[in-house]
């Protein structure tokens, strides 16, 4: 941890996926007896890479900008750590916000490509209170999809499984058209018995969502501006389609975390 100031720290990482860009700058000899602006400023090539660096922002970065808004003051990072050892009568386990799931097709770029994203990461997206303020945008230029695909990701899943994340597809697919115009979704995945029975006649009418039975195969993607391409089986029958979006629908899994606490404590997970 070093220190800048104080109650003010930079945690140094070791590990950003992209290193910044240095600011190009005229040479020694062109600053000689003149007033020339040293630093000539990104190309557009090179700021275009610089504003898309991800810069890995997965714990404090120490800014201190929580600490500098804090009017009461309930900010101090020079409080200790301890351990507290506290009694219970009885410890309930439960998956809370587990987001482990099952792996599923790595050729559908989940994690490639930033607008492939999980029914998770989709439903955090619709939240009024999440990261986007309940918009349905593209997390790589925040630009507005016109058509999103929600497909399934363990294709091979069981019919509980199978209707579960059907009907959690259909859901988010609802609030994703009713908060966006012009918008098309199409649902592509097994279709399994009790969904085709009770479901997909009410969700073949909802505007703008199409259902597919079908089952993903891949998806590729060209430059950043052009839309991905999304690779499926229909009735044996390979099509493609092209979207500005891709939602997957995971099934999930306990995480080992939890299953080491679960036995530790002797308690089922609920």
């Amino acid at each position: 941890m070093t220190y800048e100031k104080e109650k003010r720290y930079i945690i140094p990482f070791s590990d950003v996926p992209s290193p910044r860009a240095e600011m190009p700058e005229i040479s020694v000899d062109e600053r000689r007896e003149n007033y020339t602006e040293v630093e000539t400023g990104f190309p557009e090539e090179m700021a275009i890479q610089e504003a898309k660096r991800c810069l890995g922002c997965r714990r404090c970065l120490g800014c201190a900008l929580c600490w500098a808004e804090c009017k009461p003051e309930a900010i101090d990072f020079d409080i200790p750590d301890e351990e507290l050892e506290l009694e219970f009568d009885e410890v309930v386990i439960t998956k809370g916000q587990d987001n482990a799931f099952h792996p599923f097709n790595p050729q559908l770029c989940y994690g490639k490509y930033p607008d492939v994203i999980t029914d998770l990461q989709f439903e955090r997206m619709l939240s009024p209170t999440g990261p986007f303020n309940g918009m349905v945008v593209s997390p790589l230029d925040g630009e507005i999809p016109g058509r999103i695909a929600v497909v399934q990701g363990n294709t091979n899943g069981d019919e509980e499984h199978l209707l579960s994340s059907l009907i959690l597809g259909v859901n988010e697919s609802i609030i994703a058209l009713d908060k966006t115009e012009d918008l098309e979704i199409v649902l592509i995945s097994p279709l399994c018995q009790s969904f085709q029975e009770k479901f997909l006649n009410e969700a073949e009418k909802i505007p703008g969502l199409q259902i597919i039975a079908g089952a993903p195969e891949s998806v590729e993607k060209g430059r950043d501006a052009e839309p991905m391409t999304l690779k499926y089986l229909e009735n044996s029958e390979q099509k493609q389609e092209t979207f500005d979006l891709i939602v997957i629908l995971t099934k999930p899994k306990i995480s080992s975390e939890l299953k080491s606490l679960s036995k530790k404590l002797e308690q089922d997970i609920v």
